[in-house]
């Protein structure tokens, strides 16, 4: 009776698991659906929930002790690094500013001369922000794509300014094509135009952490304004951003 009772909670947790990983799988396959985004964060969660969705259904033991240990030293690796980029990307979303900044938005993708959803939560964010402290000045960083029309410093510029953002307080920073050139560039402008040194970035959540550890390593004060990211492209954006950081560390 008791080993009946055990294989019926054994059944369950696998019809669990494999609900689990087709939800998984559907979440990741979300953003290519709607909005034709595909990268290594949903290409990866995809390629993940469908491997552990395949093992679990067809029950495969791994009779080979070598290459079971190889296995689970390889998950036990890929488990702590991701739950090491969770904890600090969790824990540096929002760093408010104790002392006067210059806010620096960090640029993203611009579709047909407008910004695309990540880049307008963004600029809602910062357009936020800048409403509740007027006097503050903000360099607008984003170079021209090969897929993009105009510069993202340009569309972020007329986004705000067409939300009423005086644009004697927004700079645009249009030639750096990625986060650490976005924060070097911004703060080369910030020295030009002799605004305060310390900086507020505003960026997505899942990118917050990786844009502080860059500013740090430049020997620049910085404080985290985070915009909120729609929950469908979250766990893509999450999981592209823990490669991100991990590319970051390494080179």
């Amino acid at each position: 009776m008791e080993c009946v009772r055990v294989g019926e909670a054994l059944k369950i947790i696998k019809y669990l698991l494999l609900i689990f990983f087709i939800i998984s799988f559907i979440i990741f396959l979300l953003p290519f659906l709607l909005k034709g985004i595909l990268n290594i964060g949903n290409i990866g969660g995809m390629i993940v929930s469908l491997g552990c969705f395949l093992i679990i259904f067809f029950n495969k033991p791994l009779h080979h002790l070598i290459f079971s240990k190889i296995i689970l030293s390889f998950i036990i690796i890929i488990l702590a690094i991701i739950s090491t980029c969770s904890y600090k990307i969790l824990t540096n979303m929002n760093i408010l500013p104790q002392e006067e900044t210059t806010v620096v938005v960090l640029g993203c993708r611009v579709k047909h001369k407008k910004p695309s959803l990540a880049l307008k939560e963004r600029l809602d964010k910062t357009y936020q922000y800048l409403n509740e402290n007027p006097k503050v000045q903000c360099i607008l960083s984003g170079g021209q794509g090969a897929n993009e029309e105009i510069s993202e410093a340009k569309c972020m510029y007329q986004y705000l300014v067409s939300k009423g953002i005086d644009p004697h307080r927004l700079y645009q920073e249009d030639k750096s094509t990625s986060t650490r050139e976005n924060i070097l560039f911004s703060y080369q402008l910030i020295k030009k135009e002799n605004l305060p040194k310390a900086i507020t970035i505003i960026t997505n959540e899942f990118h917050e952490y990786r844009a502080q550890t860059i500013a740090r390593r430049l020997n620049i004060k910085s404080y985290a304004i985070s915009a909120h990211t729609a929950w469908w492209l979250f766990p893509t954006y999450f999981v592209r951003e823990i490669f991100g950081i991990v590319y970051e560390f390494i080179f």
